[in-house]
């Protein structure tokens, strides 16, 4: 499995983390705000466990199988927001607040405990907001080396270039996918700042916006949202909203100048979800009115590309919900059921109608050569949501607070508690064990369900 460098490659990616800490620092001192020391000391912290990880495992770089690129996947989700958190708790949060702000953060839910005691901390507030970028380039380069394979997905996406056999080393290809498109990422993150810049906005703003905005994170510099803002804010963000949920390997393509690559029937589909999406929101909520036309559509890509963040009349919570939990493209920081899955669940639906209508009929479409992962991460995705919106209720929540904060944990959405409890969504009003629950299904929404389930199946490790 090569657990040397499972290990290395884990501290690697905290020493990132750590180095990350490093820009509230920056920020708070040009700034002259309080809250410096907390953030240094996370850093340290941070810093010595990244090293004693890399200096343990001495030059051992062994080749790691499926079996130790799944592990690496887990061990972030797991190890990486206990990092993640130290600010948090050295400013006076208790353990369980840090720790479920920081897998918010990583798994770029934005689901927020107090959204007026984040605004009101612009060190958390910043933090809070490169973590979701982080865990979007993370998400992106696992999805594109590991995850995105025909056995979870039923067919392949667009040729993933850092797909590497059963025999060669995954952790290689995670990190060649990582340093592939991290300056893209970049790049586009830092094109959005300077638009938004350019066009009025202060530093905080544009950079909060731009960092959770690439990242699918749904935050905003104000308690209110994007309702704060000037109406032209939403207007330059929504590319970069779409951008969020489209196939990565696709932009990539496309900034090198690879053209001929830049065809996926997974973001035609997106898109054209988008805008059905939108004229029924448009109609649910004011039809006649073109005015609303705009809004609806920025909200319906925010949602399938589970931002989360709305403008104008408020969505349906069913709609909204629905949209968020199909998702985006595989290769994306969206998260969801995405779209490729849902692509092979239509497919297999419209020829079993077919079979039904005319059951002697030979049909000549080519089956689905691996569509048992597809149906199975459906059956862990339903069961996960209908038991978090079980444990919300039986600890009292109203039945739509549970939809709204289970649908939202899982599809990493985590604004979508705002549709139920008003604009705030503040999740600080569940108790303990939910907010464990919660912070447990927003994993997995992350690591992908069945990937979860491999992890649990000893003949896997066996093998």
């Amino acid at each position: 499995m090569g657990f040397a460098s499972i290990l290395r490659v884990l501290g690697v990616a905290l020493g990132y983390l750590a180095l990350g800490m490093l820009v509230p620092v920056g920020f708070g001192l040009i700034n002259g705000l309080a809250g410096i020391g907390s953030f240094l000391f996370a850093f340290v912290v941070s810093l010595i466990g990244a090293g004693g990880l890399i200096i343990a495992t001495g030059n051992q770089r062994p080749a790691t199988d499926f079996r130790g690129g799944i592990m690496i996947v887990f061990l972030w989700w797991v190890i990486a927001p206990f990092f993640g958190m130290l600010p948090f708790i050295l400013d006076g949060y208790g353990p369980l607040e840090g720790l479920f702000l920081a897998v918010s953060a990583l798994t770029t839910t934005g689901a927020l405990l107090s959204r007026d005691a984040l605004v009101a901390a612009p060190l958390h507030h910043l933090w809070f907001a490169l973590m979701q970028w982080l865990g979007g380039i993370v998400s992106i380069a696992i999805a594109a080396s590991i995850t995105v394979r025909p056995v979870f997905f039923g067919v392949e996406t667009v040729q993933l270039p850092f797909s590497r056999g059963e025999r060669d080393s995954y952790l290689r290809s995670l990190r060649l996918a990582f340093y592939a498109f991290i300056g893209t990422y970049a790049i586009l993150t830092f094109l959005c700042f300077f638009i938004l810049k350019a066009n009025g906005l202060d530093d905080f703003d544009a950079g909060i916006l731009s960092l959770s905005t690439l990242s699918s994170g749904g935050l905003s510099g104000t308690r209110e949202g994007l309702a704060e803002y000037p109406l032209w804010t939403s207007e330059l963000l929504f590319p970069f909203v779409l951008l969020s949920g489209t196939n990565f390997l696709l932009i990539a393509f496309a900034v090198r100048g690879q053209w001929k690559k830049v065809s996926d029937v997974e973001t035609e589909t997106l898109l054209a979800m988008i805008a059905g999406v939108g004229m029924l929101l448009w109609v649910l909520t004011g039809a006649g009115d073109v005015d609303r036309l705009l809004s609806q559509f920025f909200n319906a890509a925010s949602l399938l590309t589970t931002n989360g963040i709305f403008l104008g009349e408020t969505p349906p919570l069913a709609v909204a919900a629905v949209a968020a939990l199909i998702g985006g493209a595989a290769v994306s920081t969206a998260g969801g059921l995405k779209v490729l899955r849902w692509l092979v669940i239509i497919r297999r639906g419209r020829e079993e109608v077919r079979r039904l209508i005319s059951p002697n009929i030979v049909q000549g479409n080519i089956p689905i050569a691996e569509e048992f992962g597809v149906w199975m991460h459906f059956l862990v995705f339903t069961l996960v949501l209908g038991v978090m919106m079980l444990i919300l209720t039986v600890g009292g929540a109203r039945f739509d607070l549970a939809a709204a904060a289970a649908a939202g944990a899982l599809s990493n959405t985590g604004p979508l508690l705002g549709l139920a409890q008003g604009a705030t969504g503040n999740y600080g009003g569940f108790g303990p064990a939910a907010q464990l629950s919660l912070m447990v299904v927003m994993i997995l929404g992350r690591i992908e369900a069945v990937a979860a389930l491999v992890l649990l199946n000893r003949a896997f490790w066996r093998s």
